[in-house]
């Protein structure tokens, strides 16, 4: 076992390159995530190499790093799906401390060995989590160094590891994105007398005030499973979401999707309005998980004014 970890260390190591040199000219770049790719196919295999170790207790593969220049903007959860790698891979490589969109031109790495990569000197509040977490275990991570947005990045790296629950809780903070461009929380989520009758009753969403017409947008990338009006949400849509995930929209006063319709993270969806029981112009939004509803300020960014 001690032999296989300095083989990985050494690999590593002797694919890093220098802090001068642009990680898509240090390592391999794959030009396209699919089969007709054969940098990419070598990188899928690798990857089910690891996943079958960590299952097994089995050997990983030696530590091979490839680099993929986004095309255009996409999810995180996305690109993870496209390799079947578990996205704490991707993240804690690239330093990325909470879910955001990809942009288009970014550079990301991507290894041939799953698990979580620790930087030896952490930065942002994600890695020192990870390492108030991993401190105790840090001697057995496997020293490597990286080039990370054109820097040299000494890393610890722990395969076949996945987030503890406190940093996957951390990095899931923004699971989804504002669905507005601005506006106010007028009701958060939870048990409340209603604003029309005065009567108690589960509010499960939140309210945010926004004028009439303020274009509203998808807070994740996902499908519309729902387009339709109710009484009480009046015009509204449901968007599911990988994970079991959903978002609803309601008291739109227009709807700019169709059902099944494939929508990305920040498109338009509709238009703030005051259908359905509204007492002005707001969004009334929802987060559910398999059914459930939660409350969307623990999954939202901070509200913005």
């Amino acid at each position: 076992m001690k032999a296989r970890v300095a083989a990985i260390a050494a690999i590593a190591l002797a694919l890093s390159g220098t802090a001068a040199e642009p990680a898509h000219d240090v390592y391999p770049p794959i030009a396209r995530l699919d089969s007709s790719d054969l940098l990419y196919r070598q990188l899928s295999d690798l990857v089910a190499q690891s996943l079958a170790a960590r299952q097994t207790g089995g050997q990983y593969p030696d530590l091979v790093i490839f680099s993929y220049k986004m095309p255009e903007d996409a999810e995180i959860v996305d690109i993870a799906a496209r390799l079947n790698c578990p996205y704490e891979t991707i993240v804690t490589l690239n330093r990325i401390g909470s879910v955001r969109p990809l942009r288009k031109g970014e550079v990301l790495l991507l290894p041939s060995v799953i698990g979580v990569y620790l930087p030896d000197e952490p930065s942002g509040d994600l890695e020192y989590l990870m390492d108030s977490w991993r401190r105790p275990e840090a001697a057995s991570g496997i020293p490597l160094t990286a080039v990370v947005g054109g820097k040299s990045v000494r890393f610890r790296l722990f395969p076949g590891s996945y987030f503890h629950p406190a940093e996957r809780a951390f990095f899931l903070s923004a699971l989804f994105r504002f669905p507005l461009p601005k506006g106010r929380m007028t009701s958060g989520f939870g048990v409340r007398p209603s604003p029309v009758d005065g009567q108690s009753q589960m509010h499960q969403g939140i309210d945010l005030a926004a004028p009439a017409g303020t274009e509203v947008c998808a807070a994740r990338s996902g499908t519309v499973s729902y387009v339709g009006f109710s009484d009480l949400l009046g015009n509204h849509v449901v968007i599911s979401h990988e994970g079991g995930w959903e978002t609803v929209y309601g008291h739109l006063s227009s709807v700019s999707v169709r059902l099944k319709e494939n929508v990305k993270s920040g498109m338009m969806i509709g238009k703030v309005g005051s259908t359905g029981v509204s007492t002005g112009p707001h969004l009334h939004f929802e987060v559910r998980l398999k059914g459930a509803p939660r409350d969307p300020a623990t999954v939202l960014p901070r509200m913005r004014p």
